[in-house]
């Protein structure tokens, strides 16, 4: 294998990892979203809710 080929090898194995990185950012940030949003339901049903004292 010539040092060409091993070159062109590893830039499109990078450009794969960079393909699989970009894919899981933008798994994260759905899930990011996905929790805010839980979290501000999750408040606003606890604001709603009468608190009885204990």
């Amino acid at each position: 294998m010539t040092q060409d080929e091993k070159l062109d090898m590893l830039l499109k194995e990078m450009e794969n990892i960079n393909k699989r990185l970009d894919k899981q950012d933008e798994q994260l940030d759905y899930i990011v979203a996905r929790l805010n949003h839980m979290r501000e339901k999750a408040h606003a049903q606890r604001a709603e809710k009468t608190a009885w004292p204990k």
